[in-house]
């Protein structure tokens, strides 16, 4: 019994002394923390870890001496939209929403929140949950909001669940992603009206709202004039208020012709709108010489899939087209003809475009081709990353959660209360420090690329879909056409430590 009893004294009191060097260690690593805060600069370009908004990030090795023929989308792409359009396409669903489907009037008074939304959200249309998920379809907690107000007990999210991982069923049948910029305005509106329906204690099945939404921006955007639909009129008539100028656009396409490669223009809108567009962009109305094929309304991705024909979109025309002739512009169409009349196919090709789903994805696999992600938020979300602050807060959870490794390694020796404290009490610091890092984005949805650890589910598509991602398209101008992206090698866990180790040259020290 005495042995008994001094063996656990000395197991709690070894316990102890370990709890005491973990909590020197943290207050030693806090100190050196705080002691770096002031010598950032806060303007350093040149500091460790600066991005630039400008570069091009590989995911996929491209040879570009291989590219024969380059590709574009137009919305997005060529096309930079102010955030003026925003606030267009969110005023004008509510007027569909009120004049068209008999929805409160009072929704008219409604004000557009340009930072409630980001691109790449899903919308349970079960539960009227917008929310984040990552590269595994796991929820991001604390990035669920009904309406909008974000759900506070985490407990209703996984017990609907069973867990946070949403099954491939439920998300392909009861869920759907925002995946482009459009969606952002479409996003809040639904978010607006799912919290006045709330606040008024209307009832609602969510499914109806997001259906009427849906209903409201096909309205909007596509209309059955020939031009696109409401939203193109106004765009149309004032081209300056929407469409930012892009200085280097034709630079680059006409480079890229002067070293014999062929462009394309492959877009969904039509040519109306096309038309008035480019020819604001690159303050030419003979915009159209430099592409070798214009293909509008191509309602991909369809496109890629279907047998739809082409027609001239110039003229009326029923007759089938045989051959793409020069200084004409081509409507629908399908990936089986247009390999066969222009000769291009493959992995010669690279397209960019900004919507992972309709321009890049059948493209990719289906096709071959390679394929360039356009994103505008990246340059936005680089500069945040670039902040002095921001890397100072990373760099803290960073250290932090090497402290919690540690001390849960020893747990495995000595479970005992105030080792179990202190794991508490650095695992509510570390989700304090990682909420701030989210916020720092986005107040209520982070990052668009990144959940606490893992990429997004939207980032994970990007990476699967696009050999290349970067903030605008000219940014490709400063690379050579010979150039060879080659990716950083991606560690495997199980992999991590012996590569870094090789990478930095550490390894000699161990030899």
């Amino acid at each position: 019994m005495f042995r008994t009893l001094a063996k656990r004294h000395y197991y709690t009191a070894e316990g102890r002394r370990i709890v005491g060097i973990l909590r020197r260690k943290y207050e030693q690593k806090k100190l050196e923390h705080l002691n770096t805060s002031g010598q950032v600069k806060t303007n350093d370009k040149h500091g460790i870890g600066y991005t630039s908004p400008n570069e091009v990030f590989i995911n996929n090795e491209l040879n570009l001496s291989k590219i024969k023929v380059y590709g574009f989308d137009y919305d997005y792409t060529l096309a930079n939209y102010t955030d003026n359009l925003s606030h267009t396409i969110y005023d004008s669903l509510k007027d569909i929403m009120v004049d068209v489907l008999r929805y409160p009037k009072q929704i008219k008074g409604f004000t557009f929140d340009p930072n409630f939304a980001i691109r790449g959200l899903h919308y349970d249309v079960n539960n009227g949950w917008l929310m984040k998920i990552d590269n595994m379809a796991n929820i991001q907690l604390y990035t669920v909001h009904v309406g909008r107000e974000p759900i506070k007990d985490i407990n209703e999210i996984i017990e609907f669940h069973k867990g946070r991982h949403i099954p491939p069923d439920y998300l392909r049948e009861n869920m759907y992603q925002l995946s482009d910029l459009f969606s952002t305005p479409q996003a809040t509106l639904l978010s607006d009206i799912v919290q006045y329906f709330r606040d008024h204690d209307m009832s609602f099945h969510p499914r109806y709202l997001s259906d009427d939404i849906s209903y409201a921006a096909a309205v909007l955007h596509t209309g059955n004039h020939g031009i696109g639909g409401t939203l193109h009129k106004k765009v149309m008539k004032d081209m300056s208020t929407y469409l930012e100028r892009s200085p280097k656009l034709v630079g680059y396409l006409e480079n890229l012709r002067k070293k014999g490669k062929k462009t394309f223009l492959l877009t969904n809108s039509t040519l109306s709108f096309i038309d008035k567009g480019m020819s604001y962009l690159t303050s030419s109305d003979d915009w159209m010489d430099l592409f070798d094929c214009v293909i509008v309304s191509a309602r991909k991705p369809e496109f890629y899939r279907s047998c739809r024909p082409f027609r001239r979109a110039t003229e009326p025309t029923w007759d089938r087209v045989e051959k793409f002739e020069p200084g004409q512009v081509y409507q629908g169409g399908n990936m089986k003809d247009f390999s066969r009349l222009t000769g291009w196919s493959g992995q010669n090709i690279l397209y960019f475009g900004d919507h992972v789903f309709s321009d890049l994805a059948d493209a990719t696999t289906q096709q071959g081709w390679h394929t360039g992600a356009i994103i505008h938020e990246l340059a936005k979300e680089i500069e945040i990353r670039n902040q002095p602050a921001y890397r100072h807060t990373l760099s803290w959870l960073l250290r932090l959660e090497n402290l919690l490794n540690e001390a849960q390694t020893w747990r495995k020796e000595y479970r005992i209360e105030d080792l179990d404290h202190l794991i508490l009490e650095w695992r509510e610091e570390r989700r304090q420090v990682r909420l701030e890092l989210k916020t720092a984005f986005n107040h209520s949805f982070g990052s668009v690329f990144r959940t606490y650890q893992n990429p997004s589910f939207f980032a994970n598509k990007i990476r699967k879909f696009a050999d290349i991602y970067m903030s605008n398209v000219t940014n490709l101008e400063r690379v050579s056409q010979d150039y060879v992206f080659y990716p950083n090698r991606t560690y495997l866990p199980h992999e991590q430590l012996i590569e870094t180790l090789i990478d930095s040259g550490k390894i000699r020290e161990y030899l």
